[in-house]
């Protein structure tokens, strides 16, 4: 287990600055791992505030997971906003990020993913390495155990589900992975969480930094709106969807309280979840630092004004790409 050190990307005096104060803005942007009880936690963590010197910062739950530290079953690392692009520092690993959210390394190996992106297997490594401090199937496997975990939760999808929807092979290895991470079965995990109230559809929160302009986002959209495709009102957006030639549909609104929006998935098979969910986050932007906007933006005099008075603006994006090519031509 490493200890006592701190990834470049990382400066200490502000991890632990954001540490004490639970700064909710470095929510997902890095991570506290405790050598004394080998958990890693995020910076809101509510937890008792260990010792400087028992702490070791990581720029992503992967990090943490790979020199050998436990999820935290309080702060919830899985309900952090953000994902590990962007620590991403190369094209190479963001792109190569990218594939891994969508299941690229769920049943193919490493050198396949380094294949599609135009690199060797040995460098994509030393990319991961040195941007990440993790491996590509460290990123995997985190993302697998975090999803699946939030499921978990969240919903009322048997096990067996569950670990379809996170991309595991099998129901073994998914109880494999999460007694390691754990030390309890999923089964026994779930018996302790709140059961969701509605059965008639899989809710999910997507958390963000805030601040979040959700109205504006919706605003965008309504301008836009495929009709008898997609819907929006001021209370949210609805869209009808195929993935694989099945149809469906998913709902997305704001959470009172909470920063997170809500998805509400209607009629998609627990297999298609991940996909889903990774395009809706992209299509709100949630994964996005509204810090490092800010600061880029405020830059530039004229776009100062305009970030103070429209704060928590996010980039909206697509469902696929043949859409975004449609739109820009159209528009």
């Amino acid at each position: 287990m490493q200890t006592g050190t701190t990834p470049t990307t990382l400066d200490p005096a502000t991890c632990e600055q954001a540490r004490l104060t639970r700064d909710a803005r470095f929510d997902g942007l890095f991570f506290t791992a405790v050598k004394t009880t080998g958990i890693y936690c995020r910076p809101v963590c509510p937890a008792p505030t260990p010792k400087p010197a028992n702490i070791t910062y990581y720029p992503s739950a992967a990090a943490a997971a790979a020199a050998g530290f436990r999820p935290c079953l309080r702060c919830r690392p899985e309900a952090a906003a953000g994902s590990p692009l962007h620590h991403a520092s190369s094209e190479l690993v963001g792109a190569a990020l990218q594939l891994i959210e969508q299941g690229a390394l769920d049943g193919q190996s490493v050198s396949a993913l380094a294949a599609r992106i135009g690199v060797g297997e040995r460098h994509l490594r030393r990319l991961f390495d040195s941007e990440l401090g993790a491996s590509p199937q460290d990123v995997a496997a985190t993302r697998r155990l975090l999803f699946a975990k939030q499921l978990l939760g969240e919903t009322r999808l048997p096990i067996t589900a569950v670990a379809a929807a996170a991309g595991y092979a099998s129901l073994r290895r998914f109880n494999a992975a999460f007694v390691d991470a754990y030390a309890k079965p999923p089964r026994e995990f779930r018996r302790g969480q709140g059961r969701p109230s509605d059965e008639r559809a899989i809710e999910l929160r997507l958390p963000y930094r805030p601040p979040y302009d959700f109205k504006g986002m919706l605003e965008f959209y309504a301008r836009r709106c495929i009709p008898r495709v997609e819907s929006i009102d001021a209370h949210g957006y609805r869209r009808s969807i195929s993935i694989e030639g099945e149809p469906g549909w998913f709902e997305v609104s704001a959470i009172k309280g909470d920063s997170a929006l809500r998805l509400r998935v209607h009629e998609v098979r627990p297999l298609h979840l991940g996909t889903l969910v990774n395009r809706v986050r992209r299509m709100f932007d949630v994964n996005a630092d509204p810090a490092a906007i800010m600061r880029t933006l405020g830059r530039e005099p004229r776009l100062r004004m305009l970030v103070k008075r429209w704060p928590g603006q996010r980039l909206p994006g697509t469902w696929d790409g043949f859409e975004l090519g449609v739109r820009a031509v159209l528009g």
